[in-house]
């Protein structure tokens, strides 16, 4: 059994996807090309995410946001984390056009792209890399290459 990359809507499978090539059947390689074409497109969103959670600052106080706050908080709250004033208001201006967090009366907070995109950045990522030795080991498929 190997490692999926699954992705829900509600009830619905948007994606389930084997992380090892082997076990891609024609079709999923097929929608996996597609969509790997698909994201070239847009390839300058994908960098701005990545430059966005690149900062380790950043990535501490979503992490806060998200943990300890139900996804919003105070400038205040913020600057436990961050120390400087000038690294929360880099939250905002350094987010991307897709608002991973934005400003408002209220405070500051993570919109679900945003949830989801640090989601994926640290549970998912630390899950492969905790698991990473048994799948490498599996699937040499990446070294073929």
């Amino acid at each position: 059994m190997s490692i999926r990359f699954t992705l829900h809507e509600g009830g619905k499978v948007l994606l389930d996807l084997p992380l090892s090539g082997k076990e891609w059947q024609p079709e999923v390689r097929e929608i996996v090309m597609k969509e790997l074409k698909d994201s070239e497109a847009d390839l300058d969103s994908l960098s701005e995410i990545c430059d966005f959670f690149s900062n380790k600052k950043r990535l501490q106080m979503v992490n806060h946001m998200i943990r300890d706050c139900e996804n919003s908080a105070t400038f205040t709250d913020l600057l436990k984390v961050a120390v400087n004033p000038k690294y929360v208001s880099d939250l905002v201006n350094r987010a991307p056009k897709r608002e991973l967090v934005v400003k408002d009366k209220n405070g500051y907070s993570v919109s679900p792209i945003g949830v989801g995109s640090f989601l994926l950045l640290s549970i998912a990522i630390k899950k492969l890399l905790r698991n990473g030795d048994s799948v490498n080991s599996d699937d040499k498929s990446f070294e073929e290459e």
